[in-house]
């Protein structure tokens, strides 16, 4: 697994080298893949009425990471110890991947085992194309399965996933629909994998542009965010190859971005987990409990009406 790991890492950073200016040949547009900018939502719900008279409505906001993903798990099991129920959840990524499964019903022991029993490799469909070298496939039809291929808008908890549209560089948000091909948009790394075509354009790894998607879930109609980043506290891998060095500016430069959204949110639980070994069992298990500590600190160290500075 370490050497398939290495081989995408290297082929990733091939990719992103030689596919300026190459024509994008992704899969026929979805009919029912329809993201919508940040404005579209936030006038939306303007014109709704509150669906939560007399209390807050609480959203949650999981954050892009790749196999780190595995730490959202644990933080959503503190969560619930804590009491708390969200009205909404909004993934990017990595966080895509857990939120659908969490705000389609599965408890967090549920999200755990069906984690841990997939093969990382399993999920992988390596194709020829000028725009990456994973279709995604997959991926799409594993999440589509987990949650009983119920569409998005049928969930029991509202949900959305996050991806960036690769013609205007512009976060867009998905809520309706296959819930596994908004998580393949939302999860389509740059260089990696294929981007998602839908009507009017192409979808990309929503961590671009909104690695920890606070402002979604504030424009869903969340009085209350919590944020969880899974990544920007994550150790830098060492080490000067090609794929470190571009994996570390990657992380720079996203953490640097995000930062600014991220401290919109009320609770910001910020957790580490380093991503090379994650493919194994005792990997896994540490960064679930790392989510589950982080959760716990971030909330035991909150009071209302405060926004957190980032605890970990």
């Amino acid at each position: 697994m370490k050497a398939l790991n290495k081989f995408i890492c290297c082929a990733a950073a091939l990719a992103s080298a030689v596919v300026t200016g190459c024509a994008v040949t992704g899969q026929a547009a979805p009919p029912d893949l329809m993201p919508r900018r940040l404005a579209e939502i936030r006038n939306a719900i303007a014109l709704a009425p509150s669906a939560n008279a007399g209390r807050p409505t609480i959203a949650l906001a999981l954050g892009g990471g790749g196999l780190r993903g595995f730490a959202h798990v644990g933080a959503l099991r503190a969560l619930e110890e804590a009491g708390i129920k969200p009205d909404i959840v909004v993934g990017t990524s990595a966080g895509s991947v857990v939120g659908a499964a969490y705000a389609s019903g599965m408890t967090p022991g549920q999200i755990k085992t069906a984690a841990l029993e997939v093969k990382v490799s399993s999920l992988l469909d390596f194709t020829f194309s000028s725009g990456g070298i994973i279709r995604g496939n997959k991926l799409a039809d594993w999440v589509s399965s987990m949650t009983g291929q119920v569409p998005i808008e049928q969930f029991p908890i509202r949900f959305a996933a996050v991806a960036t549209d690769l013609e205007s560089g512009q976060p867009v948000l998905i809520d309706r629909g296959a819930a596994g091909r908004a998580i393949q948009a939302s999860s389509a790394v740059p260089g990696v994998n294929v981007p998602v075509a839908y009507n009017n354009g192409h979808l990309i790894d929503g961590g671009i542009t909104s690695l920890v998607p606070v402002r979604f879930a504030r424009a869903m109609g969340a009085d209350i965010v919590i944020a969880i980043d899974i990544y920007c506290q994550s150790p830098r891998n060492n080490g000067l190859s090609m794929p470190t060095v571009l994996g570390r500016v990657m992380q720079t430069q996203s953490c640097l971005v995000a930062a600014a959204e991220m401290a919109e949110a009320d609770i910001l639980i910020a957790t580490t987990a380093s991503a090379p070994g994650m493919s194994a069992r005792d990997s896994q298990e540490r960064a679930i409990q790392a989510g589950y500590e982080a959760a716990r600190a971030a909330l035991k160290s909150w009071r209302p009406g405060e926004r957190s500075a980032g605890i970990n």
